[in-house]
């Protein structure tokens, strides 16, 4: 089969990355890989596994850039035999649906996230994503959302829920050699619980909630280091400095942004806070941390409902609920749990169903299924 992807760019972020590694699958399978996006960091990564990049302005919405688009990807799957065309966001989608139609060639997505349905016209540019003759959901609230505002038959929905590398998120792969001086170099006092909340510096990912968790929990023996940055969030990040200084816990707050080896930031930490205030399509950071046995406190709503099991690999909070969030810390950092045994229940758990090669696996049977009709 020679499939091609579509999707916006190839930046960073759960699209990408679920983008990426699908194409490593494909090629790894026999098949050709063909992506087709605005360009972006990925490119290299995705080329040296053996893919195809093809560089078209798809994150463009205009409609006028769409169906020059659809006109350009008519032709990129007429001269290249393209089996199947598989998109994952919405503008991208429309110009590849267009483009099948002309072709006849089959169409599928994926559908990453809730979109927002704020009117008819919205809830109709959002519908592209349910337009393919297979829908690919990315966790069981995915799953729901698609059937209950999109109206979609279950038979035509296929689950596969995202999963991690266990190459990459392995304790038993991460060179204890760079935990001391990762720890000195971010000033952590050793012997004292790492509590990290890893996610872009984005308001809905939960970030003040967490500092106003540990406002309240101030009498007890903690630190705190915030993975993740956004070029253009520098007002959101000195919002959250600010408040952590009115708290007076600047001492103990560590914003270090975004970092590649993620996973030495996991085993540096005792505990890894997921704190969303909107549901998380899957959620990917709870299942990353769970494979380094890593216990995690998260917002009980959307996939965390489905990736941590509360009071066996992790606790749930009510999402949003401060208080809820610093009683849930008071109970784990003074109470009986055996932080380790959780981390190996999660570490088990997330082995036996949210591996990326379950995830490529799902999406591969649904390219059969769909090539096949």
């Amino acid at each position: 089969m020679k499939i091609l992807q579509i999707t916006a760019a190839l930046q960073q972020g759960g699209v990408e990355r679920g983008t990426v590694e699908m194409a490593a699958y494909i090629v790894a399978q026999g098949g050709q890989s063909l992506v087709a996006s605005q360009g972006g960091r990925l490119v290299e990564e995705l080329e040296a596994q053996g893919s195809r990049h093809l560089q078209l302005p798809l994150a463009r919405r205009t409609p006028w850039i769409i169906l020059s688009n659809a006109f350009k990807l008519r032709r990129i799957i007429q001269q290249e035999k393209v089996s199947l065309v598989h998109a994952r966001s919405r503008a991208p989608a429309w110009a590849a649906y267009l483009a099948c139609r002309w072709t006849g060639v089959p169409f599928l997505t994926t559908f990453h996230g809730t979109h927002r349905i704020q009117n008819r016209l919205k809830r109709f540019y959002n519908s592209i994503m349910v337009r393919g003759q297979r829908v690919i959901a990315i966790s069981g609230f995915i799953k729901t959302h698609v059937m209950t505002h999109y109206a979609v038959d279950e038979a035509r929905i296929d689950l596969a829920p995202r999963g991690y590398d266990p190459d990459v998120f392995n304790p038993d792969l991460v060179d204890v050699a760079c935990i001391r001086p990762l720890q000195q170099h971010l000033e952590l006092s050793e012997g004292v619980p790492v509590i990290s909340l890893p996610g872009r510096l984005t308001r809905w990912k939960g970030q003040v909630v967490l500092l106003e968790a540990l406002n309240q929990i101030k009498d007890l023996s903690w630190q705190v280091m915030f993975i993740g940055g956004e070029e253009k969030k520098a007002a959101y990040l000195l919002e959250l400095q600010n408040l952590a200084a009115r708290y007076q816990i600047a001492d103990r707050v560590r914003f270090v942004g975004t970092q590649a080896d993620i996973a030495l930031y996991y085993q540096l930490s005792d505990l890894v806070v997921s704190a969303s205030t909107e549901p998380e399509a899957f959620g990917r950071v709870a299942v990353e941390a769970q494979a380094m046995g890593c216990p995690v406190i998260a917002s009980a709503h959307g996939g965390a409902l489905e990736t941590v099991r509360d009071g066996e690999t992790g606790w749930l909070f009510k999402p949003g609920d401060a208080d809820d969030l610093a009683a849930t810390l008071r109970r784990v950092l003074t109470g009986n749990d055996d932080l380790r045994a959780v981390g190996a229940r999660g570490r088990q758990w997330v082995a036996e169903h949210y591996t990326i090669d379950r995830m490529c696996q799902a999406e591969w049977n649904c390219y059969e299924k769909v090539v096949r009709r």
